[in-house]
């Protein structure tokens, strides 16, 4: 893996599931990857796995619904390594199989706050 000088931050950032996967997608191409989550210490599975791959990370907990606490970790991201990159997975911990969640729920859990609209308004406004 040829390493980059470039972040990809994910909020949101479960060790396992699509948080998760994107995370070691990330740092398997040689990204910084920062990991955020509510309880940072769940994400110790997904610190060793990218660790034991060869790649860097750097996890801690994020409360996604407080704009200051976003607006600092998109920060550091960028000052370790320029942020090229930004996922927002969070959910509502709504926990239904795909097939059995209705258009209504569905429409509750993503159209619930997902705090700033970009990194450029963040990063102008911190």
């Amino acid at each position: 893996m040829e390493k980059r000088n470039a972040a990809v931050a994910v909020i949101g950032a479960p060790a396992i599931y699509i948080g998760g996967e994107i995370a070691e997608e990330f740092a398997a191409e040689g990204f910084t990857v920062f990991a955020g989550r509510r309880d940072g210490a769940k994400l110790e599975p997904l610190v060793k796995e990218i660790e034991a791959s060869g790649g860097t990370i750097v996890a801690r907990t994020l409360d996604a619904r407080k704009e200051d606490e976003v607006a600092a970790f998109l920060n550091d991201a960028d000052k370790h390594a320029p942020l090229e990159v930004c996922i927002f997975n969070v959910g509502a911990n709504v926990n239904f199989p795909i097939l059995e969640t209705t258009d209504r729920v569905f429409r509750k859990v993503w159209k619930w706050p997902a705090g700033p609209a970009s990194w450029q308004d963040v990063n102008q406004r911190a």
